[in-house]
């Protein structure tokens, strides 16, 4: 292998993953601890693996579309059901999370976002500034 291949060895091994599959309507949905963003930054920490895009997201993309991403599985969800109040969403927005289960109503194969009826559903609101002061 010559030396100009190698040097282009870490470039190929860092390609962001496959997408992972789509799961099926009726499937049952457990996450833990998910970002709440705008869509168009769900896609990007997706889609481009920059989770960045995830702490910087303007709230004025949320307002078109708030969904919740999982970090851990690379996947986006849309969230319905009368347990799910947008307030609740936008609440964690910008820096908290939130733990849900449900299942998969629709998952569209273009987008790659799943809508999820949720069944239960636990949000950690953003902490407000300064309440880290005093911490160390």
């Amino acid at each position: 292998m010559s030396f100009a291949a190698l040097a282009l060895l870490p470039l190929f091994l860092a390609a962001p993953p496959a997408p992972q599959a789509l799961p099926r309507p009726n499937d049952e949905v457990d996450v833990t601890a998910g970002a709440v963003t705008a869509l168009s930054c769900a896609l990007v920490a997706r889609d481009q693996a920059k989770l960045a895009a995830l702490t910087e997201c303007n709230f004025a993309e949320a307002l078109r579309e708030i969904v919740v991403y999982d970090v851990a599985e690379k996947q986006v969800y849309r969230l319905t059901g009368k347990r799910v109040a947008r307030w609740q969403l936008e609440s964690a927005f910008g820096g908290g999370s939130i733990d849900f289960t449900g299942s998969v109503k629709k998952a569209d194969a273009k987008s790659g976002v799943v809508v999820v009826e949720v069944d239960e559903l636990t949000v950690t609101a953003k902490p407000k500034a300064g309440s880290f002061k005093g911490c160390l």
